[in-house]
Formats: structure tokens, C-alpha cells, sequence
């Protein structure tokens, strides 16, 4: 095993910074994409009937509920998941194993 291939400490903490900008920026997609398609759908209700407000808040409600939550929380779930793969590998390398790069896997 070459030495270049082990993961250290400064390499995890290297991780969690890139992957910290990465799960910023999914999450404001995901959160901001939700809203949009609500939006659009309530949108189109105004276009199709002129002057329901009502009706046309009610389908973006609902369509976030139903579309746009799941889908950030899908998001949420999946990063959750990484920073716990994450805190295993460091407890890994702080137990004294030797961890190769190369045998890494997040899936």
C-alpha cells in the first residue's frame, strides 16, 4: 500500500469542507426547485382561470407538500447520510486503522 493512498485526518477535514459547500448549494436547489414548480402550477391556474387566488394558493400549497418536501427531504436524507460515512471513517482512522483512499466507498 503506498503511503499516498491512506487517509489521514487532514484529508476527512478537506472532505467535510467540500462537501459542506456541495450539500449548501443541493439543499438551495432543492428547497428553491419546490418552490418554483409550486409556483408554476399556481401560475398556470391563475393563467387557465383569471381571479380564483384562492384556489390557485391552495394548488401550490399542496403541490409543495406533495413535490416539494419530499424532494428536499430526499436531499436532506442523502447528505445525513454521507456525514455518517463520514464520522465512521474518522472514528476508523482514529482507532488506528489504516484506511486506503482507493477502498473508500459512499455508495
Amino acid at each position: 500500500m503506498e503511503s499516498s493512498d491512506r487517509v489521514t485526518l487532514e484529508h476527512l477535514s478537506e472532505a467535510r469542507k467540500a462537501v459542506a459547500v456541495m450539500r449548501s448549494r443541493s439543499m438551495l436547489a432543492a428547497a428553491a426547485g419546490g418552490l418554483v414548480f409550486s409556483a408554476l402550477l399556481a401560475g398556470m391556474w391563475l393563467w387557465l382561470r383569471p381571479g380564483k387566488v384562492a384556489p390557485a394558493v391552495f394548488i401550490g400549497i399542496v403541490s409543495y407538500l406533495l413535490f416539494g418536501l419530499p424532494f428536499l427531504l430526499r436531499w436532506i436524507f442523502h447528505w445525513r447520510k454521507i456525514y455518517r460515512r463520514l464520522a465512521e471513517l474518522e472514528a476508523r482512522i482514529k482507532a488506528g486503522e489504516v484506511v486506503e483512499g482507493s477502498k473508500v466507498s459512499f455508495r
